[in-house]
């Protein structure tokens, strides 16, 4: 078999590599604001995915230190290699409820449709924005009746609100939980 080329090679690792200075989440932020409704969904979605596969890993220690075996899991056909089947390990580990299950498989169906289509599709497109406006009916009720780009930063929020769940547990339901959820990021952004 023939080795892919170096310059193949480098963009595979630049786009499997995560996030982990403060510089790193401005950039973040800065992407959201720069992208399409399309690019903002998929990669809120991708981070959803990521935190999955995070807390998987927190609960295979071998895969921690053994690249091969990593791999072999989470890329290409591996049994947890996919998005879907992220959820899946997530909620038989405990990781995730099945509320929480059925909220990320939204997520992910929204992340797919985004990658997929042929058609444009953005928040303007009422099928779009139909799902999108369930996804974040629970968390941000407020908001589902707001303009496209006020739909898209909740859909993001919500993202947010969900990668912290499938890390601490804590659910973010709730306007005083989302207040205490955002005086505690302000307070850590401020440290």
């Amino acid at each position: 078999m023939a080795s892919e080329p170096a310059y193949l090679l480098a963009l595979k690792a630049y786009s499997k590599s995560r996030y982990g200075t403060a510089d790193d989440v401005k950039s973040i932020l800065d992407d959201f604001t720069n992208e399409s409704d399309r690019g903002a969904v998929m990669l809120a979605a991708t981070g959803v995915e990521d935190m999955l596969e995070y807390e998987i890993l927190k609960r295979l220690p071998v895969l921690q230190t053994d690249n091969a075996a990593r791999k072999q899991m989470f890329e290409q056909d591996g049994p947890i290699s996919s998005f879907s089947l992220k959820i899946k390990m997530a909620y038989a580990l405990g990781i995730i409820d099945k509320d929480y299950r059925k909220r990320i498989d939204l997520i992910r169906e929204i992340r797919n449709a985004c990658a997929h289509c042929r058609k444009p599709i953005s928040l303007a497109v009422p099928e779009f924005q139909a799902v999108v406006k369930v996804v974040i009916a629970d968390m941000l009720p407020g908001l589902i009746n707001q303009e496209p780009s006020t739909l898209r930063s909740a859909f993001v929020i919500t993202t947010s609100f969900v990668s912290h769940y499938i890390v601490t547990g804590e659910k973010v339901e709730g306007e005083e939980a989302q207040t205490a959820f955002w005086e505690r990021l302000q307070t850590q952004e401020g440290s």
